[in-house]
């Protein structure tokens, strides 16, 4: 089911009811780059396709891990439900383990999502101001996550965990649950520094771990205490 957002619409009405439906307690997003490729090099040297393939191979393998670990609690994947990188390998590995998944991309990246086999509901989100962009989805996709591992990623990964970020220090202002960010270190890009991007030790300390995670397995042990997904056993 694909759904169009446009403006101030209300998708959260129809999060609770998906949730509601398939029995789902928790949202557990994976964010990270859609494309990757060596700077400095032709984009028709061997050397690039020789290291998209490497850089496949480790984000499957952590992904793969930890949705592995993940597929036996009452949890919604979530990603940017696109046919590249993270977005696509997270939906994939989600689907095989029998998981329901959900992706929140931009009007101008619809051409580029994946279809129905691989999601089980999409939004598709307009431009609040202007023509669409990629980014204009970062707010929502945000909103609705609990808890997201981060491999890798740049500007668009950026944009999306400075928003996490953000809805944190109210949160945490008023006493409720933060979403909990996990880096998985040595993937490169925004994972790598994420930890020294919030100025706040304290809300640093709270939605993030205070060591290095390097694995998408510790990353899953991880986010299973921070949710309590113990209490959401299928």
């Amino acid at each position: 089911m694909v759904i169009s957002i446009c403006g101030k619409e209300d998708y959260s009405l129809i999060v609770e009811e998906f949730k509601h439906k398939h029995g789902i307690h928790k949202i557990v997003a994976f964010s990270g780059g859609a494309s990757t490729s060596l700077s400095g090099i032709s984009k028709d040297d061997p050397l690039q396709n020789e290291y998209e393939k490497i850089v496949q191979n480790v984000e499957t393998k952590i992904i793969g891990e930890a949705i592995g670990l993940l597929r036996d609690y009452r949890i919604a994947v979530l990603t940017g439900g696109t046919k590249w990188g993270v977005p696509f390998i997270a939906s994939r590995k989600a689907k095989e383990y029998g998981l329901k998944t959900i992706g929140v991309y931009p009007l101008v990246g619809k051409k580029h999502a994946l279809g129905e086999e691989h999601l089980d509901l999409s939004f598709c989100v307009g431009p609040l101001v202007g023509q669409s962009n990629w980014g204009d989805e970062s707010p929502i996709f945000a909103n609705l996550l609990d808890g997201v591992i981060v491999c890798a990623g740049g500007a668009g990964t950026l944009t999306e965990c400075a928003h996490i970020l953000k809805i944190n220090e109210h949160l945490l202002k008023s006493g409720n649950p933060l979403k909990y960010l996990v880096p998985i270190a040595g993937t490169g890009g925004v994972a790598d520094f994420l930890q020294i991007i919030s100025s706040n030790p304290d809300l640093r300390s709270r939605c993030m771990p205070n060591k290095r995670v390097v694995s998408g397995l510790h990353a899953a042990e991880i986010l299973r205490e921070e949710l309590e997904l113990e209490d959401y056993l299928i």
